[in-house]
């Protein structure tokens, strides 16, 4: 029941009550002494009650300082966004998403410490978060930690088949850090796959590595 029901209700009934209660009449004395009724007092009409309105919700102001955040996050305002993500970390750290927009903030300042800190935050809190494990990824491959990078690929592509960054960037470690070339091969043709347009960047990766292959082969068998 809302909360505006039981004082309506209670005004209705008042109301309801005064409508059937009628005074008492007025009796004025006469001569010779009979007894005549003068007058009987009705009650005032009743006056129409003001309709009432629900109350505006209270704004969560972590909420509102949050989106504001994502909105300076996406438009490129990148330092007034982490500014804003700092405070909502102190005052409401289990918003959704939360440490995976503040990672997102420090790596776009270059601060590779603290967002691979953010980050492991991240996927502490949601360990289904492949957005996060896909930048640690990539923090620990520019670290030289290839095989963790390995692993956090890996992971975000198992929560997320269809996520084609994490594709790119395996792609990448394969091609260039690993040495494995069949394996690069595969991902970047899984990322044009899934990616909504070609990337010609990666469509020339795939060329140029389909010709050292053949030519590997040929030389392997000549």
């Amino acid at each position: 029941m809302s909360k505006f029901n039981s004082p309506v209700i209670l005004l209705l009934a008042l109301l309801l009550a005064a409508c059937q209660s009628v005074p008492e009449p007025v009796i004025e004395a006469q001569q010779p002494e009979v007894a005549t009724i003068d007058a009987i007092e009705s009650p005032p009409p009743a006056q129409p009650e003001p309709e009432l309105k629900a109350e505006a919700e209270p704004i969560d102001y972590n909420q509102q300082t949050y989106e504001e955040a994502i909105a300076a996050l996406k438009s490129g305002d990148t330092e007034d966004a982490l500014e804003l993500l700092t405070r909502v970390s102190r005052e409401a750290p289990d918003k959704p998403r939360l440490f995976t927009n503040l990672g997102l903030a420090y790596f776009s300042l270059q601060q590779a410490e603290l967002a691979e800190q953010a980050f492991q935050q991240a996927v502490t809190r949601d360990p289904n978060d492949a957005v996060a494990y896909n930048h640690l990824g990539i923090l620990q491959r520019h670290n030289g930690r290839f095989q963790e990078a390995l692993i956090q690929y890996q992971r975000a592509i198992e929560i997320d088949d269809s996520y084609a960054p994490a594709y790119l960037n395996l792609g990448i470690l394969f091609d260039l850090y690993l040495q494995d070339l069949e394996k690069a091969l595969q991902q970047y043709q899984k990322y044009q796959v899934l990616s909504s347009e070609d990337n010609p960047q990666v469509g020339g990766w795939i060329v140029d590595i389909e010709r050292r292959l053949k030519k590997a082969d040929a030389q392997s068998q000549g």
